[in-house]
């Protein structure tokens, strides 16, 4: 099964799609799509006056509170704690009259609002990643920094994230941070073991052993850059 992340829209519209599909309700929509549905499981806020698009909309950073007593893959990747602050930019939310028949089908809403009223993150407990969160974590995601939503969804993709959990949610430092490699052997042999480093003056083009040599002492993979920059002299490494 392949994993499966909902920001927002996407996050309404997989609510939707289990109440079409598990709950047989055929004509199931979000009322922002048709004034005339007859099962809107996606309705409109309070706050959200139709027709009235201006400052209509539930923004910037709010609480998200974990239900308690719960097994959930996106709470594991937040650290098991017990809430979370994320931001959000929405109109529409979960219908409450749903909200009992789509979680007795099997489809958990794990994260609510910190009044228990608005449904923040659902998951499918059978499912190996399908995670959708009423939020955008994307704002608040970094590249060194990824938000636990996208990690989760990266990981599941390459089948990793249990032995991630078993871990204690932490890289394992022999892994590699490229995928190509599929052993630790194919890892080893492409690991620079040796580089002895020449640098070149631009200026009258003689070619200088420097001081120091680059040696790997065997323990973990290490990766060695030289950088090549216009104002500085060429560097040459040779393994």
């Amino acid at each position: 099964m392949k994993p499966f992340l909902g920001i927002c829209l996407g996050f309404q519209t997989a609510v939707i799609e289990f109440a079409r599909n598990v709950l047989n309700l055929k004509d199931a929509n979000s009322a922002e799509c048709s004034d005339t549905v007859e099962h809107a499981v996606i309705i409109d806020m309070p706050e959200h006056n139709t027709g009235d698009m201006g400052g209509t909309m539930r923004l910037g950073k709010r609480t998200t509170v974990f239900k308690p007593n719960i097994q959930s893959k996106i709470k594991r990747l937040y650290g098991n704690v017990e809430q979370i602050e994320e931001r959000h930019r929405h109109r529409y939310e979960v219908n409450p009259k749903y909200i009992e028949e789509i979680e007795k089908q099997g489809l958990k809403f794990v994260g609510v609002d910190i009044d228990a009223e608005r449904m923040e993150i659902l998951e499918l407990p059978s499912h190996p990643y399908y995670v959708a969160v009423q939020f955008h974590p994307e704002y608040l995601s970094r590249p060194m920094d990824p938000s636990p939503p996208f990690m989760g969804l990266i990981l599941a993709a390459k089948d990793r994230l249990n032995s991630y959990f078993a871990r204690g949610c932490k890289l394992s430092p022999r892994e590699p941070q490229s995928d190509y490699y599929d052993s630790d052997d194919e890892l080893d042999h492409l690991t620079l073991k040796q580089a002895t480093i020449y640098s070149t003056d631009e200026t009258d083009g003689k070619t200088k052993k420097m001081s120091k040599e680059y040696k790997h002492d065997g323990s973990r993979p290490k990766i060695f850059h030289a950088q090549v920059c216009r104002k500085s002299p060429r560097l040459n490494v040779v393994v």
